[in-house]
């Protein structure tokens, strides 16, 4: 059965003014935190009268929840498209966390402001972090199983170590960001947990269905 992913990796066709907007935004809210976010400081940073924000967003969470949802388009495209170059068996860490910690580099104002409203307010940021997690993992699990990597277990089973793979994979990112130099070893924790989780999983999995 054809597997649907998304159309393209390419940024979505946003408005000139819109992502000058979601840009400044994303790169104050990265050094100051999005709770101290300004709607004329945003739009001063972007080049634009502070008019012009209202013609985009209701309000600066509404701006902050578009900005986590396009990066998500972006990420999970991405990462499904490198998936897909995988063989059958092979390990997808060097590539696939390889491309993601590019990734996180070349959106990192973006990044480092989703991990932060992870464990940020209740609210529509929070969630749609969350959701793009959850996306992720899903993901993660349905590209995996394409190219034969996941153990024949129970896919629930699966689902739950995935999502302690995906979280600890983006705390790496967060590390690779603050010292690039340790790309490699960095690369070697995430394999190393991966295969370590995987294959003790097929063991393990009588007991979690008890």
């Amino acid at each position: 059965m054809p597997v649907s992913r998304p159309k393209s990796s390419q940024r979505p066709n946003i408005a000139t003014g819109k992502q000058l907007l979601m840009d400044a935004a994303a790169r104050l809210a990265a050094r100051q935190g999005a709770t101290s976010l300004v709607l004329r400081e945003i739009a001063r940073e972007a080049g634009l009268n502070h008019n012009t924000f209202y013609r985009h967003f209701a309000d600066l969470e509404s701006m902050m929840q578009a900005i986590v949802v396009a990066f998500g388009e972006q990420l999970r495209q991405g990462l499904s498209d490198v998936r897909a170059t995988l063989r059958p068996g092979e390990v997808p860490t060097q590539k696939v966390i390889g491309w993601l910690f590019d990734f996180a580099r070349s959106h990192r104002d973006v990044f480092i402001v989703a991990m932060r409203e992870r464990f940020g307010p209740p609210g529509p940021v929070r969630d749609a972090v969350q959701t793009l997690l959850a996306q992720l993992t899903t993901d993660t699990q349905r590209d995996l199983t394409m190219i034969g990597f996941l153990p024949d277990i129970d896919p629930q089973y699966t689902r739950r170590l995935l999502e302690v793979s995906v979280n600890e994979v983006f705390v790496h990112c967060i590390e690779y960001l603050e010292e690039p130099r340790r790309r490699q070893e960095l690369l070697g924790r995430t394999q190393e947990l991966l295969e370590t989780m995987l294959a003790g999983a097929a063991s393990l999995e009588p007991r979690a269905r008890r």
